[in-house]
């Protein structure tokens, strides 16, 4: 079956605490807030995928309604040509506005109800900032507080030249490595065997569990946050879970083009593991990349939860660096609150990137204020985990806007 709507994106004007914590300020009775609340929250939604009727009578139900809906000139001049082609809305109103659009939606012909309850969907989760994540047997509660995973290479071509495998004792160093992280602050490891950077040498399983279940053996006896390993291979995914990690971490979204059976997803859900999904795809090349990363994130969502994986176990990350130019992942940066419409928590991995590198003109080793900037403007865009390699210093930062974005 073809899904009449393809995606939909949403931006928020203000802070549903913000504005609650506001209105009480200046005195307003609690009753009246209730009323008024809806009418104060502001939105911007752009629906993709529509047919030029779809298109036309949403424009004409929004502005029947006091709102506003932007659409292409060519939704109200169609000829018969236009019948196959799709369209785009963007829609400005208010949340009470486009809760009355959903219902009278939901009674329109022409596959509008679909729409409706996709676009009512969609409003759920962007609101819900923070839903429930589960690790193990236990919650975490990010809208109090964002995690931080701190990142252990045990490789020898990682691009941020923190690699420890080759080095004298590595077992040792890496379990030294991950108490210091954790003392800094760290909520997770996340361990890499393979370097994933762009151009980066595949390794083998056979290499890739030399380097890994040894370290990983031992580290699971001396400490206590949840591990999780970086890995888009079955094999090593499974192995590692029977070990005692709790997290995979998969650079292709469960969707790595050689596992076409979904082993990864099945493996995922028969260990009840959490699964962190990242965006991901062979070249760059967008037409509406924001709209493209959300869509084969949902995609990956429905394959886990297909294959079993508990869906308050699932983490999303839209890849920043993998398959996107420069440009691709400024616009995800400066974009990322749209991801909330997918209801998961959404994890940030900037540490040490290019994107950094080549905004500052700085080496890898000279990237850290660049990339403590793009963690805060991540947390403040909605991001409730940070992926980073200098846990100190960024997991001070978060701490700082976590204290500024709880304060009503």
């Amino acid at each position: 079956m073809i899904s009449i709507i393809k995606r939909i994106t949403i931006n928020q004007a203000l802070e549903e605490r913000r504005l609650r914590g506001e209105m009480r300020r200046i005195g307003v009775d609690p009753r009246g807030i209730d009323i008024m609340e809806d009418k104060f929250e502001h939105y911007v939604v752009k629906i993709y995928g529509l047919t030029y009727r779809q298109a036309a009578i949403i424009k004409q139900e929004m502005l029947a309604r006091g709102a506003d809906a932007a659409v292409s000139w060519q939704v109200c001049s169609w000829t018969e040509s236009d019948k196959s082609k799709e369209h785009e809305v963007m829609l400005g109103g208010t949340l009470r506005q486009l809760r009355q659009l959903i219902e009278k939606l939901k009674q329109q012909p022409f596959g509008l109800a679909d729409v409706a309850q996709k676009l009512s969907e969609a409003l759920d989760n962007y609101r819900n900032a923070h839903p429930k994540l589960k690790i193990g047997d236990r919650y975490y509660d990010i809208s109090e507080r964002t995690l931080i995973m701190g990142i252990i290479n045990l490789t020898p071509d990682s691009f941020s030249k923190d690699g420890l495998h080759g080095g004298f004792n590595a077992i040792d160093a890496a379990i030294e490595q991950a108490q210091q992280m954790i003392a800094a602050g760290a909520d997770i490891l996340d361990i890499g065997a393979e370097s994933t950077r762009p151009g980066g040498a595949p390794v083998s399983e056979e290499e890739e569990a030399a380097r890994l279940f040894p370290v990983l053996k031992e580290l699971v006896k001396a400490v206590d946050v949840p591990i999780s390993i970086d890995t888009y291979k079955p094999v090593i995914a499974e192995k590692a879970l029977d070990m005692g990690a709790t997290i995979i971490n998969d650079v292709w979204g469960l969707r790595w083009p050689h596992d076409p059976e979904h082993r990864m997803a099945k493996i995922c859900g028969e260990a009840d593991a959490t699964v962190v999904l990242m965006h991901n795809q062979s070249q760059p090349g967008y037409q509406n990349l924001m709209s493209e990363v959300i869509d084969s994130l949902s995609e990956s969502l429905e394959i886990a939860v297909k294959y079993g994986v508990d869906p308050e176990k699932t983490i999303v990350d839209p890849g920043i660096g993998f398959a996107k130019t420069y440009e691709d992942n400024l616009n995800i940066l400066q974009n990322l609150n749209e991801l909330k419409i997918l209801g998961r928590p959404v994890l940030l991995g900037t540490s040490r990137k290019s994107v950094i590198g080549l905004t500052l003109n700085l080496p890898v080793e000279e990237r850290m204020e660049g990339t403590i900037a793009t963690v805060v403007w991540g947390v403040a865009q909605g991001a409730g985990i940070i992926r980073v390699h200098d846990v100190q210093a960024v997991s001070r930062a978060v701490k700082m806007c976590d204290a500024i974005r709880k304060q009503e």
